[in-house]
């Protein structure tokens, strides 16, 4: 049950007389008008209204299903019903109208945006004074306070006028495109005098290139252009979705209930469903997928990319825009980019359509910058080349980068946005050698592991280097270090809550054999140096790849008892020590978990260099064949 409590209205003499509130006063409302409309919307709902409102039940979603428990079972139940006599007699004037179905569309897709202000989901901004509309935030949230919008006044936001207005404004831009200049980048580029005359923060350039005839629109997916021919298109620009950020079909289904109500008799290939197709959907979807959600998205992504890869000239371009703070649909978006057979040759940092101002509300998020990716087919096969060598190069360019966008972090700009800037040159010299990248020879280093040590790179520029693991140590090495660092044990949710966003999961590190989780006091225990003595016992020695590996088996190999004699580890043919072993085990023997650990550091450590001092031309020729550290 609803009942209505107060009512805005607007008396132009009192904003004349300049009375308190600008003329605009709450009031109780009159009650007879709703009753009435509930009265007539009873006597129609099945009879002349009746092909004009949408009787389907709402399906089990990922974002439906907060809707199923508290009683919204069919849209239509989404609104009251005065609402519903409003839109449906909308809806049947339009169908209805003696004009032409362009001007009906026209009309249909002021009606789509009305449909956001008049639904029991809008709620009321106490701070701006006015309704928000429906879907402000992404998801069916419902309110338990509600705003029911006026329909044909001229004042107050999302009533029709307004939902009007949008479409004429789109006709108006079509004959005479703008673009926005802002006042601050004239003041700054030598037009002082242009800025004074602007009153506003920007003003409208207009270029004089109408939007006119040379386009086709298809409703497909993406993942079949069979529309178009092979090698036929210069330019492919697009922004995919991001995971499960936002459920995209199901979300449209709001709107699609109602227009398929006139809409399917003229397009039935489109609006015969009583829902939006989601099958195809390049979304994480864990309702309709499961566990398989994140698979499912980055394999009908990666068809996407093809597609576009397949109708692409061999000079052509692909450009998308991506700003996700979140590590899995970086990986997910990337890894069937690569895959698809694109590489990034620039990224390029713009000034982003989601800044809400100073203050972002509903769930809006300030992101000052995003980052545009341009990539290029590859018609050759990357070049191999070590982590080692290419770490340097990227170490170099961020370097050349972070002096160049020093000044824009003096303008204010985000330290978030200057990163996610550097990520993605980064990036660009990754894709490059994609698939081809390796630790060592035999040991290729995965898109995850490079975008760990990029991220590492990026937040540890500013950090007293004496604090971080060996900089030459493999990102993951780095990464469990910086977790363990000085602790034998750690609380399953303080390491969760550490790892979060890394890329890496403490399940990588338990299958590593560098921790296991003791269950009945919910910790993660450090993998003790003896126990990879055990470990290794009789396993060639060439299978001890990782740097953690040989500086804990040489750690547990110099504890009293251990029954090893480190000369003997050194002089085994199949060893070859990691060209991060010396500084990790310096690094343990100041920093590791317990005093037996340093002392067994510093006892290895000093057992090797002496070795390492007898052998250093043979230990330089076998990291180089091995590493490429040169």
């Amino acid at each position: 049950p609803t009942a209505p409590y107060a009512i805005q209205g607007y008396c132009p003499e009192c904003a004349k007389n300049r009375e308190a509130y600008g003329g605009k006063f709450f009031d109780l409302p009159p009650l007879e008008p709703l009753l009435a409309a509930c009265r007539e919307w009873e006597q129609r709902r099945e009879e002349d209204l009746l092909p004009y409102w949408p009787r389907s039940e709402i399906w089990d979603g990922q974002e439906t299903h907060r809707l199923l428990p508290i009683h919204y079972t069919h849209w239509w139940t989404m609104f009251h019903p005065r609402q519903l006599l409003i839109l449906s007699l909308l809806l049947k004037t339009i169908h209805q109208a003696p004009h032409s179905w362009e001007a009906k569309e026209f009309l249909l897709g002021a009606f789509q945006q009305y449909l956001r202000n008049q639904n029991l989901f809008c709620f009321w901004d106490i701070q701006r004074n006015h309704l928000v509309p429906f879907l402000s935030n992404n998801n069916y949230h419902p309110k338990t306070n509600v705003v029911e919008n006026g329909v044909f006044p001229f004042l107050g936001r999302g009533n029709w006028h307004s939902a009007i207005s949008q479409i004429r404004a789109g006709l108006s831009f079509r004959k005479a495109p703008y673009d926005l200049i802002a006042k601050s980048y004239l003041a700054s580029h030598n037009g002082k005098e242009v800025a004074r005359a602007i009153s506003g923060k920007s003003a409208k350039i207009y270029p004089g290139d109408r939007v006119e005839g040379h386009y086709h629109l298809e409703c497909r997916s993406s993942t079949d252009l069979s529309c178009y021919e092979d090698a036929s298109m210069d330019l492919v620009v697009t922004d995919p979705p991001f995971g499960g950020i936002m459920q995209y079909s199901e979300l449209s289904d709001f709107f699609y209930v109602w227009l398929r109500l006139v809409l399917k008799e003229r397009y039935p290939e489109l609006f015969s469903s009583p829902h939006t197709p989601k099958a195809a959907e390049v979304v994480s979807n864990k309702v309709r997928h499961g566990r398989r959600a994140d698979q499912m998205y980055q394999r009908l992504l990666t068809a996407c990319w093809r597609e576009a890869y397949r109708i692409l000239k061999p000079g052509g371009l692909l450009v998308f825009t991506f700003h996700h703070s979140g590590q899995e649909a970086w990986l997910s978006v990337l890894e069937s980019l690569f895959e698809a057979g694109f590489y990034l040759v620039a990224t390029y940092p713009i000034r982003s359509d989601e800044t809400k101002g100073e203050k972002a509300s509903f769930g809006s998020k300030k992101i000052e910058f995003d980052v545009i990716h341009v990539c290029r087919k590859r018609l050759e096969e990357p070049r191999e080349i070590s982590w080692a060598k290419l770490r340097r190069k990227i170490l170099e360019e961020v370097e050349r980068l972070q002096r160049i966008l020093e000044g824009h972090r003096k303008e204010g700009l985000p330290e978030a946005d200057l990163r996610e800037v550097a990520r993605g040159k980064a990036l660009e010299y990754f894709s490059r050698h994609y698939g081809r990248v390796y630790l060592e020879r035999g040991r290729p280093f995965s898109l995850r592991e490079a975008l760990l040590a990029i991220n590492q790179i990026l937040e540890e520029r500013e950090t007293d280097p004496g604090e971080l693991p060996p900089q030459e140590a493999e990102p993951a090495t780095r990464q469990f270090l910086l977790v363990f660092q000085n602790r034998r044990e750690m609380a399953k949710d303080e390491v969760q809550k550490l790892l979060r966003g890394t890329g890496f999961s403490v399940d990588d590190f338990v299958e590593l054999g560098w921790c296991r989780l003791d269950g009945k006091r919910k910790v993660y225990v450090l993998v003790e140096p003896p126990e990879f003595v055990v470990r290794w016992k009789g396993v060639p020695r060439k299978r001890m790849a990782w740097d953690y590996d040989q500086a804990m088996y040489l750690t547990g190999a110099a504890y009293p008892q251990s029954g090893v004699r480190l000369d003997k580890v050194f002089q085994n043919p199949g060893f070859v020590p990691h060209p991060a072993l010396e500084d990790l085990l310096e690094w343990l023997s100041q920093q590791g978990a317990s005093e037996e650990i340093q002392d067994g550091a510093a006892l290895a450590l000093r057992s090797y260099r002496r070795w390492k001092a007898k052998h250093e031309k043979e230990l330089q020729k076998k990291q180089g064949e091995l590493f490429d550290f040169s």
